[in-house]
């Protein structure tokens, strides 16, 4: 395969890379700001790493102050960070999310560039960032995207190994990134941030026999590497919690994997109609991909194998399981914007700057649009947040107040009111059905099963709310979260006014003075009885 650089015609397009990749992350970030955290996702995830930082637990994932092992720490780390340098913002935890998009493009840039030239890494680059598939998961709080980045980034590290070994040049340096990547791809989400690109090479290396990549990539010293970016803190997990690698490994990998009883269950073709819906209008260009010339002898074909390759990886592998989310298949989008562009090149080159780069400028503002317009539907349509209750109550709230959730677990609840100790939620948790259902009551229920002492602390009864009411100090102060209809049914807060009010959630201020104690306790018993 030809590496070298092809030197573009004048009609070819060819921005300076610098300015070029610093648009487009002003691009991805310009709206991260304009709406609140979309529940429960980015509520969860944003709050498990406050959580973390109020607490000053930067080695366990917390919820409501239990651990909460259903993901790694890269994320909540990474997200941690940004609220300390940023301040405690949505924008702050969708941070990660902006970078690893950034980094997935400009690392897509740098590869198409060295191994084609700069029009084709310029509008693969153009594909990839207005892809609104793409740029939505930039722009969501959760581990989607901060592993489809480090996959990409992996994934093209490992193909740069292969080929810098094939031509002889120097490649060790860029094994250990491969490796380093590899291991930060598993902290961010587990198994599959190796098992993913770890497949895509194989496969594509067995394609195509290349035996000296794959003797490059597997180097001792880039094992040694990953071992030790990957695994400490799988260890110093399970050292704490021994039944960590159980539930984390086969519950949450697994069994999630092979069994179909949770959430969100989908056909197995669920994700091609995702991918072209959601790839609009770029993946209108996608019957080039289909044609036979397309993959015809040639230097071309080699990376247009890659790229096949991890696309059906990534979306196969995804399309087994049952249970399946949009955003897990993000790892794919880049390379199918490297094979959309391939083809867009080829029409370019070949009409000349006639009808294909009007297209491609139509596309970039299509797709552009869909991107804005999508911001704009969510940040006025996010129902059930907690912000707007949390901006009224966090002026009047005290350091010593304690937040109370009613059947119920408002994810963002303590992010948004930066509530200094985990919130009291109270259901039926003795109810059978808690630790089977998958919903928020199993994760709290799950987590407690790590730390049962602090379970028993926040996970409460109806009862044992009303009797640690009745029992606490005069003049304690507890901000209760729950519906209108909980005024009715719950003792203490029977006569109450509201403090806030939204569509679908209220929240109550209860002051345990003496004319609560008169009006609510009576003969209750003590707190915990």
């Amino acid at each position: 395969m030809s590496t070298a650089m092809q030197r573009p015609a004048r009609s070819e397009w060819t921005p300076p890379a610098g300015w070029f990749l610093l648009a487009i992350g002003f691009w991805l970030i310009f709206l991260a700001w304009v709406r609140p955290l979309t529940l429960p996702d980015e509520g969860r995830y944003a709050g498990v790493a406050w959580d973390m930082l109020r607490s000053g637990s930067h080695a366990v994932p917390l919820l409501d102050g239990m651990p909460y092992f259903h993901k790694p720490p890269l994320y909540y780390w990474m997200t941690e960070l940004s609220f300390t340098l940023f301040g405690v913002h949505p924008w702050a935890a969708r941070v990660p999310s902006l970078l690893a998009s950034w980094a997935a493009i400009a690392a897509l840039y740098a590869f198409v560039r060295r191994y084609r030239d700069a029009t084709s890494a310029s509008i693969t680059a153009l594909v990839l960032a207005t892809l609104p598939f793409f740029y939505g998961g930039s722009q969501f709080a959760n581990l989607d995207m901060l592993v489809a980045g480090l996959i990409t980034l992996c994934v093209l590290a490992a193909a740069d190994t292969v080929l810098r070994a094939e031509r002889g040049q120097a490649y060790r340096w860029m094994s250990l990134a491969a490796a380093a990547l590899a291991g930060l791809a598993v902290l961010a989400k587990g198994l599959i941030g190796l098992v993913l690109p770890g497949a895509i090479l194989f496969i594509w290396l067995v394609w195509s026999r290349r035996w000296r990549g794959l003797a490059a990539l597997v180097w001792p010293p880039a094992l040694l590497v990953f071992a030790v970016v990957a695994v400490p803190w799988f260890v110093l997990m399970q050292i704490r919690y021994p039944g960590f690698y159980d539930y984390f490994f086969v519950y949450q990998h697994f069994q999630r994997f092979a069994e179909g009883g949770f959430n969100n269950a989908q056909p197995f073709w669920f994700y091609l109609p995702v991918v072209v819906g959601l790839a609009l209008p770029w993946s209108l260009w996608g019957g080039g991909i289909l044609r036979k010339a397309f993959w015809a002898e040639g230097p071309q074909r080699d990376l247009r194998r890659l790229a096949l390759v991890w696309f059906v990886v990534v979306v196969g592998f995804f399309s087994l399981p049952s249970s399946k989310l949009v955003g897990y298949v993000l790892p794919a989008l880049p390379a199918l914007a490297f094979l959309l562009a391939e083809v867009i090149v080829a029409a370019w080159r070949q009409k000349g700057d006639t009808l294909a780069p009007r297209l491609v400028r139509i596309c970039v503002g299509v797709g552009a649009g869909i991107c804005v317009l999508a911001i704009g539907i969510a940040a006025h349509s996010a129902r059930g947040s907690a912000g707007p209750l949390a901006a009224v109550i966090r002026p009047l709230a005290q350091p010593g107040d304690t937040y109370v959730s009613l059947h119920t677990y408002p994810f963002d609840l303590a992010l948004y009111a930066q509530a200094p100790q985990p919130s009291w939620v109270v259901d039926d948790w003795l109810n059978p059905d808690v630790p089977v259902r998958d919903n928020w009551r199993k994760e709290l229920y799950d987590a407690a099963k790590f730390e049962p002492q602090i379970g028993k602390q926040v996970l409460i009864s109806q009862q044992e709310f009303d009797a640690r009411l009745c029992a606490a100090p005069q003049g304690s102060r507890y901000w209760v979260w729950g519906t209108s209809s909980d005024g009715g049914n719950y003792r203490a807060l029977q006569g109450l006014q509201p403090v806030a009010t939204s569509v679908k959630y209220v929240i109550w201020q209860v002051v345990t003075d003496a004319a609560f104690k008169q009006r609510v306790c009576g003969e209750m018993p003590k707190a915990g009885s």
